[in-house]
């Protein structure tokens, strides 16, 4: 018997630890080979022995962790012993005595090269380079974490498991870190989940992270979702029972017909990017048809279940997406189709086999449990070989590389031709520019052109699903900045980029001679780089390359350089930046502004103004955002903004909310109002606005086309709540079927 399970007097915490992984051990049984659970656990009582007396914030035995680490890598992400081993030992080599060595004598060298990479990660995670920005250091670290990508996949896979149990306990965290670590979540980690596939992993990291980074609408969101539920259910039964009945007779008879709830996250991403409100989605969930059949029947039996439901219910054609033919990148596979349903509501039908679905959920591990264990799906090799070719370039930038990155983890796919009839994918929104250097950097420099089937079109031209491509280049030809507003890639705009900072750099070489002969005229020759970079800071250049690059384009002039005084090596008198330590002690904020805000922070007496991409009125959940040279912006939580500032400049953010007396201010806003048009309409919007509720009108346009009129008025109003009440009053006026509001 194990002698963890001999133990007879054991305490609360050791009780608590015994069942937790006696849970794991069941977990792990259905793909348990000989030997495996003797495996399992030696890397318990590793482990357990290593956090012995460690503890986590919640107060609970630190071991429970990576406990539950090895519970969602075997259930939820479906990896093998190897991976469970490894989520078990993944804190030890950073966190106790165990190292590296100690682990690979235990079990061997493919483990410790897991833990290796996985106590890298966390090294890189937990070390601060003071020198560099945040965003520099975040995008600096993403690029080693990607690095493991090169070396085993597993390593990520682990990891995700790992931020995913994180995220579940992150309430114990104090809440600064909690919207730290979310925004990273949302930018790095669900996004990089996504990619590989991990959808139900990705769909709660995203979930998880809007609860914290907006919890006030995470709520309401949710709220309103079990409010409908009900109804839902109700709708989804009248359409499933007819399909069921019909899809048995035709001879699909294996297989499961449920509908689906659309994520909080996805929700609020269809709200944001259509600008409506909730009660205005339609497609609040999905039915989902999963068909349990042979792998070499899949296709068939797919699309004849999509003919017998476009049979009962109308499709909508446009709609119609098929990712059995051409699976995503990221190894997805299945048939989407909109139909007309009941009650002329329209509803989004997944068709797929149990396979398909299984990809659909884990992913990346999916693939390896039907591919061998090896091959990942070759459409998620192809991308896995474009991030190491990215990694691979020592020229790109930090903060260029993480904002490319992001965009191509989230991104559709497209799939074009070349003209031997080879196939390849890429994003959505590729150019013409994108394809030439997805075949090679040397023809992506060259490139002037192509032929799209067989029509001739410029660098900057769009590619569309099932485009021939012939790419036509030129010797001549050569890369300039007016590319990089239609390269998408990154591939190509990292090479783009790394061509023109190479060409900057043999230009700021003849600034630099001509720095030095002018120093030398001033009786500073060989100046050091500490001067150098006084001067440079003195003057507001960016960096030493620009400065350089400004005097040889003559953006500089050299003649300022006699303003300062050079002593020893160094500037006299130079103005020190200074600097103030922050403060805990709330702080009142109303220089040259009509409204009071309550910021808190290190600030005495700050200009502040209302950030137009959102334009917050009182009453929003507001945050301020220190601005370079225009003081602090104040900024909707839910600012479309919001998360990039969050994640690239956390330390430039402010925590902030309007004092009472804000409720005196009034600001213009907007008002959009539609409806059926009808004698005396505007007079009764315009009685609600001005009588009833004594609002100032600033302007008023009123258009109607097929008695549907369509209004703007913009208001003066002191509050969120006032707006709303106004919005609300409107509703109810005969005629109005809808008021929105529009930034004024």
């Amino acid at each position: 018997m194990d002698p963890i399970i001999n133990e007879i007097e054991i305490n609360e915490d050791q009780r608590q630890v015994l069942k937790a992984f006696k849970d794991l051990l069941k977990t792990c049984q259905p793909q348990m080979r000989p030997g495996d659970k003797e495996r399992i656990t030696k890397a318990f009582e590793m482990a357990n022995k290593a956090h012995e007396g460690m503890r986590r914030k919640s107060g609970e035995p630190y071991i429970l962790h990576p406990i539950a680490v090895a519970k969602i890598v075997a259930e939820e992400v479906g990896m093998g012993t190897s991976s469970v081993i490894c989520a078990l030992l993944h804190d030890v080599v950073e966190d106790t005595e165990l190292t590296l060595e100690d682990i690979e004598k235990a079990f061997d060298k493919s483990i410790s090269r897991i833990i290796d990479g996985l106590t890298k990660i966390k090294i890189i995670k937990d070390v601060t380079d003071k020198s560099k920005s945040p965003i520099v250091q975040q995008a600096e670290n993403l690029k080693k974490i990607l690095l493991t990508l090169s070396d085993d996949v597993r390593v990520i896979l682990v990891k995700l498991a790992d931020r995913l149990h994180n995220m579940r306990t992150l309430k114990s965290m104090p809440e600064h870190k909690q919207i730290r670590i979310s925004s990273e979540t949302l930018s790095i980690y669900a996004p990089l989940a996504h990619r590989l596939g991990l959808y139900a992993i990705k769909t709660e990291l995203e979930d998880l992270g809007l609860k914290y980074t907006q919890a006030a609408l995470y709520k309401d969101i949710a709220k309103k979702l079990a409010q409908t539920k009900r109804d839902r259910d109700k709708f989804i039964k009248e359409f499933i029972d007819p399909l069921k009945k019909i899809l048995e007779e035709k001879g699909i008879t294996n297989f499961r017909l449920f509908g689906r709830s659309k994520s909080i996250h996805s929700i609020w991403n269809k709200m944001r990017n259509k600008n409506v409100e909730f009660e205005d989605i339609y497609d609040l969930f999905a039915i989902r048809m999963v068909i349990d059949v042979p792998q070499d029947h899949e296709k068939e039996v797919c699309w004849k279940a999509y003919s017998i439901i476009s049979d009962l219910y109308r499709p909508i054609v446009e709609r119609l997406r098929d990712w059995v033919s051409n699976p995503k990148s990221n190894g997805y596979e299945s048939l989407h189709t909109t139909v007309m349903g009941p009650e002329g509501r329209l509803v989004e039908v997944q068709i797929r086999s149990k396979r398909m679905d299984e990809i659909a959920e884990r992913g990346l591990a999916a693939h390896w449990k039907y591919k061998g264990g090896q091959n990942s799906g070759g459409a998620l090799e192809q991308w896995l070989t474009k991030v190491r070719d990215v990694l691979q370039n020592p020229n790109s930038d930090a903060v260029d590389f993480m904002n490319d990155f992001k965009h191509n983890l989230y991104d559709k796919d497209l799939y074009v031709f070349t003209p031997k009839g080879d196939l390849k994918t890429m994003r959505s929104g590729a150019t013409v520019l994108d394809f030439a250097y997805e075949i090679h950097t040397a023809i992506g420099k060259q490139c002037i052109g192509a032929k799209i089937n067989n029509k001739l079109r410029p660098i900057s031209y769009k590619l569309n699903n099932g485009d021939q491509v012939e790419i036509i280049t030129s010797k001549k030809q050569k890369p300039n900045k007016d590319w990089l507003d239609f390269a998408k890639t990154s591939k190509a705009r990292s090479s783009i980029k790394s061509h023109l900072k190479e060409e900057k750099r043999k230009i700021a070489e003849d600034g630099k001679a001509m720095f030095e002969r002018k120093m030398r005229s001033l009786k500073a020759a060989n100046p050091s780089r500490e001067l150098i970079e006084q001067i440079v800071h003195h003057f507001k250049q960016n960096d030493v390359l620009n400065f350089f690059y400004n005097i040889a384009t003559k953006k500089f002039d050299l003649n300022e350089l006699k303003s300062l005084t050079y002593v020893g090596g160094k500037i006299k008198d130079l103005n020190e930046q200074k600097t103030t330590a922050p403060i805990e002690h709330e702080v009142n904020l109303g220089v040259n502004t009509d409204v009071d805000l309550m910021l808190f922070g290190g600030f005495d007496k700050v200009d502040y103004t209302i950030a137009p991409c959102c334009r917050p009125k009182p009453g929003d959940n507001v945050f301020g955002f220190i601005t370079i040279n225009s003081g602090i912006k104040i900024h909707r939580q839910n600012c479309p903004n919001a998360k990039d500032m969050t994640t690239k400049f956390p330390y430039r953010i402010i925590k902030t909310k309007w004092t009472s007396n804000s409720e005196e201010v009034s600001f213009l806003t907007g008002l959009k109002i539609t409806g059926i048009d009808e004698v005396g309409l505007v007079n009764r919007i315009t009685n609600v606005i001005s009588d009833k509720m004594n609002i100032n009108m600033r302007s008023i346009a009123f258009d109607t086309t097929d008695d549907v009129f369509e209004g703007n008025i913009t208001v003066f109003v002191n509050s969120t709540k006032e707006l709303k009440m106004l919005m609300k009053e409107l509703k109810t006026v005969p005629g109005v079927h809808d008021v929105k509001r529009y930034e004024a």
